[in-house]
């Protein structure tokens, strides 16, 4: 049976059954971005921590402003994930309460119940656009200058009891007791790799002043010693009763370097332009590349549907979760192919838009052939057919796995 049209239609009208299937979509779209995000989100946050954490700093606002920076990023990659599952879960939603036949046996076909769908997917896809061409290049650079001024940068001249900074310059700080300050130290040990080879000084309290210059930070040690390691020799001891650290720290960080280093922190004028001009130092495929990579991802975005309404329809006769590992199988290989396809292209070993198109054309040609197939034989469509037969080789692998139980 092939469903069409009513044969008085005319044309597209958003109606209140166009408003209510949106209205089906727009929770479940809502709550897996927010799950999706905060879950990619998670892992990156733990290992922020540990990294802040081996340098020392202990600056919270500075946790929360990388995090920040990173969101644009993982909003654009859980996009496109949290769009299938509530298009599934809406079309889910309709069969179980037979509103799906309702609907079809009214005279709508299965395009005019996707058209609403499609049309979200394109909103999307601009709103994509504009988070991969202007926001997340900008919050990229802006997560590295952050990173920079947290463990590249000067020191900020603060050492928390019982843990060890590194303080620039090779240097590795701990003490003992620190003052609310964090200027006034006791227990002071610090380590030193200079040519391959260490120096440790200790001492019995410390001092952060100013230097007569008032332009570095000078650490006046007291009580304490010297010892340099020899390559080969007895390593040279010195004790010292006041003793001037020779490292000055600066006050201000260094500024970090301009925006544009990297493909992925350019715009898209700026990749555009570079292509174009030639104007930046980047080479010409790596710039296609990533300019090519940014806009497939982006128009991947209305085709979702077209994936979507035939894994549901599968699933209506057979298990849901298999519809969304077919599913998940499809995304993941396809977010790889993209990938490896920008890879390729920026290394020059073909042509960058045609190694990112290819990935995308067939996903497009897998993804319309499987709507359109399901549009004409809903019942018995291809997917339909191999989803059953998934099933049929998970149930016969799990009854060989289950233990056969005694007579």
């Amino acid at each position: 049976m092939t469903l069409r049209p009513p044969a008085g239609s005319r044309g597209y009208r958003f109606g209140i059954i166009d408003r209510y299937l949106l209205s089906l979509v727009a929770r479940p779209l809502v709550l897996s971005l927010v799950v999706v995000l905060v879950a990619l989100l998670l892992e990156r946050v733990l290992r922020l921590v540990n990294i802040l954490a081996a340098f020392g700093s202990s600056q919270y606002w500075l946790l929360g402003a990388l995090t920040a920076t990173l969101v644009p990023h993982y909003l654009g990659l859980a996009l496109a994930a949290a769009f299938f599952v509530a298009l599934f879960v809406a079309m889910i939603r309709l069969g179980d309460g037979s509103e799906l036949d309702v609907l079809l046996a009214s005279g709508l076909s299965i395009w005019r119940l996707t058209v609403p769908f499609v049309l979200l997917g394109c909103a999307l896809a601009i709103f994509s656009l504009a988070l991969y061409g202007f926001l997340n290049p900008v919050s990229r650079y802006d997560y590295r200058r952050l990173l920079h001024s947290a463990i590249e940068a000067a020191w900020d001249a603060h050492v928390p009891p019982n843990t060890f900074v590194k303080a620039g310059h090779g240097l590795t700080i701990a003490a003992d007791t620190v003052d609310s300050t964090g200027r006034k130290l006791l227990g002071v040990f610090i380590h030193r790799k200079l040519d391959g080879l260490d120096e440790v000084t200790s001492a019995e309290s410390g001092t952060l002043v100013l230097s007569p210059d008032r332009a570095h930070l000078q650490l006046i040690l007291h009580d304490g010693a010297f010892v340099r390691e020899h390559a080969g020799l007895v390593p040279d001891t010195v004790r010292f009763k006041n003793l001037t650290f020779g490292t000055k720290f600066e006050l201000d960080s260094p500024p970090f370097r301009d925006r544009g280093n990297s493909e992925r922190e350019l715009t898209f004028p700026e990749l555009w332009r570079g292509i174009a001009k030639g104007d930046t130092e980047l080479p010409a495929p790596v710039l296609k590349a990533e300019l090519a990579d940014r806009i497939v991802r982006s128009l991947a975005l209305p085709l979702l549907p077209l994936l979507a309404i035939p894994l549901s329809f599968a699933s209506r006769r057979g298990s849901r979760t298999t519809g969304l590992i077919v599913a998940a199988v499809l995304l993941v290989t396809f977010n790889n192919a993209l990938q490896l396809g920008r890879d390729l292209g920026a290394a020059g070993l073909g042509w960058p838009v045609l190694t990112v198109a290819t990935p995308f054309l067939v996903f497009a040609a897998l993804s319309i052939w499987l709507y359109l197939s399901t549009m004409q034989r809903p019942v018995e469509a291809p997917v339909v057919r191999v989803i059953a037969r998934v099933e049929a080789m998970a149930s016969a692998l799990a009854t060989r796995l289950r233990p056969k139980r005694r007579a």
